[in-house]
């Protein structure tokens, strides 16, 4: 990230400060000279990822109509984003080919975070609520990852979380911080059924936009 790495040590020691929550009129993001930020809907077309249990909704439907309110979100905040994908198909005819295509957009130069959105099930159907990944031994993305789940659980008035190290193509490839967001569990019926509905992505994708809002405006 610009300004190097004192300023990325200055944002782990102070950690991103919780947004306030919604009373009436949404305060507004923090505004930072103008960013660059990649979004991924996870998924699309044939490959439809995880399924509701209860009522078979796919998780890339879901993806898509987050994300896309998500990049309304940053916009807003005069943010300049690029989408992997704005409609329902993959971005190849297989797997690889979507992969491929997918990696080539997160690998765009200039980008100051790239962000993926996902659903999660698991075969526990008591556990819920959203979960941010963060490539292992990358610090700005731990960072970045935190911002985004504090703002989640935040917003949510849940408990708070930490991010979670992984290994995913979406947090490996980008040359930049990034995050993987599973906004809850398709294998909770309460959540199912709360990720359907509009009110409830609304939510979920400002508090993403203000995570990572916030995670960029403590590293210019």
């Amino acid at each position: 990230m610009r300004n190097g790495l004192f300023l990325l040590l200055l944002l782990l020691l102070t950690g991103c400060a919780r947004a306030p929550k919604a009373q009436g009129e949404r305060a507004p993001l923090p505004t930072p000279e103008r960013v660059y930020i990649l979004l991924d809907a996870g998924h699309g077309g044939f490959d439809g990822g995880a399924s509701g249990s209860e009522t078979g909704v796919r998780e890339a439907e879901l993806n898509l109509q987050v994300a896309l309110l998500v990049q309304q979100e940053l916009e807003a905040a005069g943010a300049r984003v690029l989408m992997t994908r704005t409609g329902e198909e993959a971005l190849g005819d297989t797997k690889r080919e979507d992969m491929a295509r997918r990696g080539e957009l997160l690998q765009t130069e200039g980008a100051d975070a790239a962000v993926s959105i996902h659903m999660n099930k698991f075969p526990d159907r008591k556990v819920k609520g959203p979960m941010a990944y963060y490539q292992a031994g990358a610090e700005a993305g731990q960072a970045l990852a935190g911002c985004v789940i504090d703002s989640l659980t935040e917003a949510l008035e849940m408990a708070p979380r930490l991010p979670n190290p992984g290994n995913n193509f979406v947090t490996r490839v980008p040359a930049c911080p990034a995050v993987l967001v599973e906004c809850g569990f398709l294998s909770n019926p309460e959540e199912e059924r709360l990720l359907q509905e509009e009110g409830y992505q609304q939510t979920l994708a400002a508090a993403i936009a203000r995570g990572v809002m916030a995670y960029l405006e403590g590293s210019f």
